[in-house]
């Protein structure tokens, strides 16, 4: 027995030696991807894509740090990569979102990269713990001189006054984010500017954003001329599901209709999850559950072996995260207004 134990042992050592040498081969900047084109691909396969459940992904500026989400069913919590010393390294849990008893998802950060934002569910000084996604409030932290982050807050309270989630920021530091209505049920898209450091009260985005079906999961554009909504009950080739909408935002602080991206640009996906955009605004990011690995696809001796093998790649109906270029965005703009 002590010698099963033993090999188990070293194989263990050796899959945590493997996962470690196959990041800090990796020098390049978006762990060495070869940049998208027109076409959305997956991102980072076998390395932030693994056939887990990945989504939500933000960026620091200077491109050396990676965060992104990671469900796990009964713990989600938000992972990060760095690159140090030319080298990046494994994904770990985010010194902030450690508390195996509460959710943290949905990281974003601001435009110079030191102070990030995300839901927890997590309870405030006012509230009391409960279970599973209740108590969602968007918190912050700021960056440490040595890099680290500092203590966790949440925002205050005319931000987190029910239940808040999915922050994006732009340049400015404007705050955009969902909030669920008390009542309805419904989620809307809410944005608060920051004068003097302090946000103002909330705004609901006006009509076409928040016209139709429950809104959930947006970002803004870092220069604030557009928004991209991940939107429940809009006119879609999944009707009953989620879709990416496009919303253009005019220089008279209107909104253009919404443009409905899975179906204008094919995306690999039947329902949208999550959306957000790198800080040069070159690169978008979404999530997709789309089955790229069929069970009919799989090799001919269908053993055991094979079927496991399909668990740990992108493509088996988990969350992936996919990234596309965004010159799309110019092009359907033209369009728009022709």
């Amino acid at each position: 027995m002590k010698k099963v134990h033993l090999f188990i042992t070293l194989g263990f050592l050796v899959a945590c030696s493997q996962t470690e040498n196959k990041f800090e081969s990796i020098s390049e900047p978006y762990l060495g991807q070869t940049l998208p084109g027109n076409s959305a691909v997956i991102f980072a396969p076998g390395l932030i894509s693994t056939g887990m459940y990945e989504r939500d992904l933000a960026i620091t500026p200077d491109g050396n740090e990676i965060y992104y989400s990671l469900f796990m069913g009964d713990w989600n919590t938000i992972m990060i990569t760095k690159q140090e010393n030319g080298a990046w390294k494994e994904p770990v849990v985010a010194d902030f979102a450690r508390d195996t008893n509460f959710f943290f998802a949905e990281p974003a950060l601001s435009v110079d990269g030191n102070t990030i934002f995300y839901l927890s569910t997590k309870p405030r000084e006012n509230e009391t713990a409960k279970p599973g996604w209740q108590n969602q409030n968007i918190w912050f932290a700021v960056r440490q001189n040595d890099g680290s982050w500092g203590e966790s807050k949440p925002l205050p309270e005319n931000i987190n006054a029910y239940d808040e989630f999915y922050p994006s920021l732009t340049q400015d530091g404007t705050l955009y984010f969902c909030r669920t209505d008390i009542n309805t049920g419904v989620s809307q898209i809410l944005r608060s500017k920051v004068i003097d450091g302090v946000y103002q009260n909330p705004v609901i985005l006006p009509s076409p954003v928040n016209d139709i079906g429950n809104h959930f999961n947006a970002c803004i554009a870092p220069d604030e001329s557009y928004l991209i909504g991940c939107v429940a009950g809009r006119d879609s080739l999944n009707p009953r599901g989620s879709t990416y909408m496009l919303f253009f935002h005019n220089t008279d602080d209107s909104w253009s209709e919404g443009i409905d991206l899975i179906k204008e640009l094919n995306l690999p996906c039947k329902n949208a999850i999550s959306v957000s955009v790198t800080p040069d605004g070159k690169y978008l990011f979404f999530a997709s559950t789309e089955k790229t690995i069929l069970y009919k696809d799989l090799y001919s001796e269908w053993s055991l072996t094979k079927l496991e093998n399909r668990r740990t790649k992108p493509g088996n109906g988990n969350s992936d995260i996919y990234w596309i270029n965004t010159d799309f965005i110019k092009k359907l703009k033209e369009k728009a207004q022709s």
